[in-house]
């Protein structure tokens, strides 16, 4: 595999100018000064990004669309809290709307919290359906290192800037608070699990029993495998698996080929545009 960027992700001209301007911003600024500015063009770039997105909401009232307004403002929400991006969190969005409507039973399941955006837009989809249960698993202190298959020719990834171990941070009281005092979700539907996946995801999978929607934002090769083969068997007929970083990180690219060709699984795999694909597990 080389490092060239997937066809299932393209870079838009801010993010490939970013890409080259950044590594040379970083080598001759101090490093506060690179990372107060590095805040501010960031912060900056989300507020427009996320403010053209509402133009999809024009749209959707020009046609009277309503499932098509629902998503938007849902979306539109939670998108101050999520590095995800609108296309990949209304895929998120799509394949839980197709296990309600089809009542396809089983948790929801996210590997890989950071800020709390995903979570949150999953929780808001349910937060009527009190017997959907949502898990969220995460370190809750960032990535860790990435492992010796994650790196080809030195680079992770088709990343704007390197990931260190820390990066994609969303503390445990910044998330819970997102959840339960912004978004008053409840906490009877909702399980937090701090801590490294090995040490979390194999004690806890027999509590979960079946997941619908099984989300994995992990990054690395390591972390990406072990949550599939944890967590993949208990994954029903119909539902969705979702892995954020399929086009954008070496390792998960190769976790997820090498899993599917284990499990011999052909099901078509769906990019969302920004990087992340999901698929439906096959009736057995």
């Amino acid at each position: 595999m080389s490092t060239a960027i997937s066809p299932l992700y393209r870079r838009s001209i801010i993010k490939k100018a970013a890409g080259k301007c950044l590594p040379i911003a970083e080598s001759v600024l101090p490093d506060w000064l690179f990372k107060s500015v590095y805040k501010v063009a960031f912060s900056f770039y989300r507020a427009v990004v996320r403010f053209g997105y509402l133009r999809f909401l024009v749209y959707a009232a020009l046609k009277s669309d309503m499932a098509r307004i629902r998503r938007v403002l849902k979306v539109h929400r939670i998108m101050p809290y999520s590095l995800v991006g609108w296309s990949g969190l209304e895929a998120t969005y799509d394949a839980v709307q197709a296990v309600l409507i089809a009542k396809i039973p089983g948790a929801l399941v996210e590997c890989g919290v950071a800020r709390g955006g995903s979570a949150a837009l999953m929780g808001l989809q349910t937060r009527m359906a009190s017997n959907r249960k949502l898990w969220l698993f995460d370190s809750y202190e960032g990535l860790p290192e990435p492992g010796e298959r994650d790196f080809q020719y030195g680079v992770t990834g088709n990343h704007v800037r390197p990931l260190p171990k820390g990066s994609c941070l969303g503390t445990y009281t910044a998330v819970e608070e997102l959840l339960f005092e912004k978004l008053h979700l409840s906490r009877g539907q909702v399980t937090m699990v701090k801590g490294w996946f090995q040490d979390t995801l194999p004690p806890n999978a027999g509590k979960i029993g079946d997941i619908a929607v099984l989300r994995i934002d992990a990054d690395w090769y390591d972390s990406v495998r072990l949550c599939l083969d944890t967590f993949y068997d208990q994954v029903v007929s119909n539902g969705f698996v979702i892995i954020d970083d399929y086009g954008t990180c070496f390792g998960a690219q190769q976790a997820v080929e090498e899993f599917r060709a284990s499990r011999h699984l052909t099901a078509p795999m769906t990019p969302d545009g920004r990087g992340g694909v999901h698929f439906q597990k096959p009736e057995l």
